[in-house]
């Protein structure tokens, strides 16, 4: 059982490859294109390389997304075939998903946690391959996965104070392909990075840092030069979004499931919301009212009018936001059995890491360990703060997985310590 033990712990990446492709063989996955913008974003992009930089891009998420798949997707594109893509992409996604458990196992080592610490994160991300489940897609959640893993591992050698110059662009680079994959996490980035320059640190190391960061404003530009998609579409989207967190468990608090439609499995809040839109879009038709501020103020006085309610939803938000629903598996004909006791159990083994996390948290502040404390809040809590004011999906909260199982790790290796010293 040693052995065994010291195999796990001493090879976490293999075990995540072995994982990767037992995974890509099981029946259930994500949709192989989720929505489609990543998979058509990406050969859009390579057209518009390939004809002189002309051309339309539609970039509807992530811009960086585009450019992580870009390499596989240029290897078979010339077969134009939506197989080889999603082959292609998938691999991709795994190595990306490989290399995260190596940073965030490398950070573990530099911390010195304890080989127990590290054989229940393993356990726990066998049991519950969550982030090998969303690699199984052309989706983009890998790449999130593995930017909040690099930020963990150069935040640790700056913990422990051995970063050098070049790590402190490497910490930048991470926050920057963080907001590129999830542009919703922009304000954090911004705030980690305000949060860095004010730290007693060497000048030269903060040049590094701001170095990186500087690629921020410029992706910010490349992306609004390429982006064909009118600002309309994106104000729609965003005033939608604002709305429907309105009617997220209002009506009916105990329905998690994505709501995308209106079809037999479409909650009264999600039609609501679409009653209510079409209400205020005639409203801003018939008296020219521009219909983003309209929203805004609507939204406003609702939450205003119903302190109650609001705090009922976010309360419950935390919760239905970090549990995780397989729609396909809720929508199907399988027994109540099956669909239950799955989601059991994957949100119980789910619950310990988000469980202990807080635990750990608590831990940290009450060690002033404000150096690691306040990165994670800052992160775990504009994550929070997003889905309670927007719409709510899991994948929103992803990449706070990491500093999860970080935390889960820092809980195990610390609390025995104190345990021994006491």
């Amino acid at each position: 059982m040693k052995r065994l033990i010291d195999f796990a712990v001493k090879n976490p990446v293999l075990i995540t490859a072995v994982f990767c492709v037992l995974f890509y063989f099981l029946p259930f996955k994500p949709k192989p294109f989720g929505d489609g913008q990543f998979h058509t974003g990406t050969q859009q992009l390579i057209e518009f390389i390939a004809n002189g930089f002309q051309g339309d891009i539609n970039i509807d998420k992530g811009f960086l997304t585009l450019f992580c798949y870009l390499i596989p997707y240029t290897i078979v594109h010339a077969f134009q075939d939506d197989r080889l893509f999603f082959l292609s992409g998938v691999i991709f996604n795994c190595i990306f998903i490989c290399l995260s458990v190596f940073y965030l196992f490398k950070a573990f080592t530099i911390l010195h946690f304890t080989d127990k610490a590290k054989l229940y994160v393993i356990v726990l991300m066998s049991l519950f391959p969550i982030h090998i489940y969303y690699a199984m897609g052309i989706i983009g959640e890998a790449f999130g996965f593995f930017a909040s893993s690099m930020l963990i591992y150069f935040w640790t050698k700056h913990y422990i104070g051995i970063a050098q110059k070049a790590d402190y662009f490497r910490l930048a680079l991470s926050l920057v392909l963080l907001y590129g994959i999830k542009p919703n996490m922009l304000p954090f980035v911004f705030v980690m990075a305000f949060y860095v320059l004010i730290l007693k640190l060497p000048k030269a190391n903060k040049v590094y840092f701001a170095m990186g960061m500087a690629l921020v404003p410029l992706f910010i530009l490349v992306e609004r030069s390429l982006d064909n998609s009118n600002f309309e579409f994106k104000n729609r989207v965003f005033r939608q979004q604002l709305l429907w967190s309105r009617f997220e468990l209002r009506d009916e608090p105990l329905n998690w499931m994505p709501q995308h439609g209106q079809d037999k499995f479409a909650s009264n809040d999600y039609i609501n919301n679409l009653k209510k839109r079409r209400e205020l879009d005639s409203i801003c038709t018939a008296n020219e009212y521009d219909k983003t501020t309209y929203y805004v103020q609507w939204v406003k006085n609702d939450i205003l009018s119903n302190p109650g309610l609001t705090l009922r939803q976010y309360s419950l938000k935390f919760f239905q936001s970090q549990s995780f629903i397989i729609s396909p598996l809720m929508k199907s004909d399988r027994s109540k059995t099956i669909k239950y006791g799955i989601h059991i159990y994957i949100n119980l083994i789910n619950y310990i890491l988000v469980v202990v996390g807080l635990l750990a948290m608590v831990y940290l502040l009450r060690r002033k360990e404000y150096q690691l404390f306040l990165p994670f809040l800052f992160f775990w809590g504009w994550g929070l703060l997003y889905v309670f004011v927007f719409h709510s999906e899991q994948r929103y909260m992803f990449p706070v997985r990491p500093i999860l199982l970080f935390l889960l790790a820092y809980w195990i290796s610390t609390r025995k310590r104190s345990l021994k010293q006491a």
